[in-house]
């Protein structure tokens, strides 16, 4: 159900990077967090890499144009091909091998990577562990990841009534009252998942990992009862002004409640 959604949208998710609304905005954010990681790792010229869930390739092929060799994998086949098509694109096919693929079952042998990136891939996993593990097996020892998860602790999720985890239960009783009147059915599909900083971090402990550093990025869109308080341009000066504080660690509350969790840990 995942990978047809993916079939079907991967032109959007490409497109995404590129535009200059809110959501682009903070994709790109992330984006670039990870990168400058990356870089600060100070990774040796000969080091392997792998992007699981590599979507359209944005970060490896800014990887391979680092001069890395990088193994991307996706389990969505039309995400390879447009990847693929982006990596000719850019001359880069020399030091990028793209692979259809499941996260959860890795084509690779154990410790063979020095670094994993999963950027956007938590929400979509049936089983977190099992990724987890797989990412941890085919890692060399002391080898880094890097995952970002959606944060359920997120403010304008905090600052809204109809989404507020203080307010869970009661939204949770009206919904079976209205489920019972026959008002109201659950969503169909599998729903990206999203997780609090503090899951994301027990995690990766109990699959072996030592988390080195972690931050937040994005900030909205801001609602009230559900509907959105601001146009897109007024929402991307608002999120950029958040960030900043946020980036300047004042006040403490913007380090934890932007909408993407980035975690860099260390394989033990």
């Amino acid at each position: 159900m995942v990978n047809a959604y993916f079939e079907s949208s991967a032109s959007y998710w490409k497109q995404i990077y590129s535009d200059d609304g809110l959501l682009p905005t903070i994709y790109q954010e992330r984006h670039n967090t990870a990168l400058r990681w990356v870089k600060k790792l100070g990774l040796r010229a000969n080091a392997r890499i792998l992007e699981a869930g590599c979507g359209a390739g944005l970060i490896t092929i800014a990887l391979a144009r680092s001069g890395y060799k990088v193994d991307a994998i996706d389990a969505a086949k039309s995400m390879i091909q447009i990847a693929r098509q982006d990596v000719l694109a850019r001359g880069v096919q020399d030091r990028v091998r793209l692979h259809l693929a499941d996260v959860h079952a890795l084509p690779f042998k154990a410790e063979t990577f020095d670094l994993v990136i999963a950027i956007g891939l938590i929400p979509w996993l049936h089983s977190e562990h099992m990724a987890v593990q797989e990412m941890h097996r085919v890692l060399k020892p002391g080898g880094y990841l890097l995952v970002t998860a959606d944060n359920n602790a997120r403010l304008n999720r905090i600052l809204d009534p109809m989404s507020c985890p203080l307010f869970m239960p009661l939204r949770a009783a009206a919904k079976r009252l209205l489920q019972f009147c026959g008002a109201w059915s659950p969503a169909s599909g599998f729903q990206p998942k999203r997780h609090y900083p503090a899951e994301l971090d027990r995690l990766l402990a109990g699959c072996h990992f030592k988390k080195l550093t972690s931050c937040t990025v994005g900030f909205g869109p801001f609602t009230l009862f559900g509907r959105r308080l601001f146009d897109d341009s007024v929402s991307v000066r608002l999120h950029r002004w958040l960030q900043t504080l946020a980036s300047a660690e004042t006040p403490e509350l913007l380090l934890r409640t932007g909408s993407q969790y980035l975690m860099l840990a260390a394989k033990i």
